[in-house]
């Protein structure tokens, strides 16, 4: 077990942390920049806890990312968690205070006591295709709403702009697009994992590159904790005689379930594995929002069997089922 954490409350522009030293543990305040980030190096240094300081933050995206990044890349341990953890076991903790200095001790003792898993960053050419995707991500939802727009009755004086807008947004989502095409294919690697997953009926062109970007499908052990991180396992909610529910966790990667919705409902189609999983699971009383959430689970699975054993989908292969 570690013995020195620092806990860091990351937000847009300052870094709260706190380092549990004996006797006393010490906090500090650093600007959430390039400069911030060498000046809280510096400042570890000069405190002399070296590599045996385990460092733990929550994972919120573009805030933390580039601090983790750049606190690995200088050697020492870190973990990025989900805030939903730290929350939680602050409940546990009887925690009451909710300030930015109570946030970093929240964070520094739930390091201590958990022991999160080491958090390294992705690959450069994962790294690359994630951003790509959400780009296009983001480039459809402004475009669905300049869509929206132009249908609920847009006054004629803007009807012209909101047209042009959508017209660009379409090329520039086609530009986009091709570009990712272009990155998969110059990546060996990629390139193989994204024929295999596409030999899965239900994963196509938008879904493929989506998965592999957010996803370092080697980086897991099992099917089963790849569909943890993206919050797909089953919980169960039980209590006495008048509660007895099941429920996917959603603790985990909300981008993901979403982009695995709709590829589930064309796999209960087309998917003949996926549609005899999901016949059993009717005929055993499963509502049909609980088949479609179990059909992206298993989707996951087969993602998960084809990229182990590089080879593509067959239903008649133990892997794949």
């Amino acid at each position: 077990m570690s013995k020195i954490a620092l806990g860091i409350d990351i937000s847009k522009k300052k870094i709260d942390i706190l380092l549990t030293l004996s006797p006393k543990p010490v906090k500090k305040i650093f600007e959430n920049t390039s400069t911030g980030h060498k000046l809280l190096d510096g400042w570890l240094r000069g405190m002399r806890v070296g590599k045996d300081v385990h460092i733990c933050l929550e994972a919120t995206g573009p805030y933390s990312e580039p601090l983790a990044e750049f606190l690995f890349e200088k050697g020492y341990r870190v973990s990025m968690v989900n805030p939903l953890k730290v929350k939680k076991f602050g409940e546990a903790e009887l925690r009451r205070n909710k300030t930015d200095a109570a946030d970093a001790r929240l964070i520094a003792d739930f390091c201590l006591a958990m022991e999160p898993d080491d958090w390294h960053p992705l690959p450069p050419e994962i790294k690359h295709l994630q951003a790509l995707t959400r780009r296009i991500e983001s480039l459809d939802q402004i475009l669905q709403a300049e869509r929206n727009r132009l249908k609920e009755s847009a006054p004629k004086e803007v009807k012209p702009s909101l047209k042009r807008m959508i017209r660009n947004l379409e090329k520039e989502i086609e530009k986009v697009t091709k570009l990712i095409k272009e990155h998969i294919d110059n990546n060996p690697d990629l390139k193989e994992q994204s024929d295999l997953l596409r030999s899965i009926p239900g994963l196509g062109e938008k879904t493929v590159p989506l998965l592999l970007g957010e996803l370092e499908f080697a980086a897991f052990d099992s099917a089963r904790s790849v569909a943890a991180f993206v919050g797909l396992t089953p919980r169960k909610d039980q209590s006495g005689s008048s509660l007895n529910k099941t429920r996917i966790s959603k603790l985990g990667s909300g981008r993901l379930r979403k982009a695995l919705y709709f590829p589930a409902i064309v796999a209960l189609r087309c998917n003949a594995v996926i549609k005899s999983f999901a016949s059993r699971l009717s005929q055993n009383g499963k509502r049909p929002k609980e088949v479609v959430c179990a059909a992206m689970r298993k989707l996951l699975h087969i993602a998960f069997g084809v990229l182990k054993h590089h080879r593509p989908f067959d239903p008649n292969l133990a892997f794949n089922v």
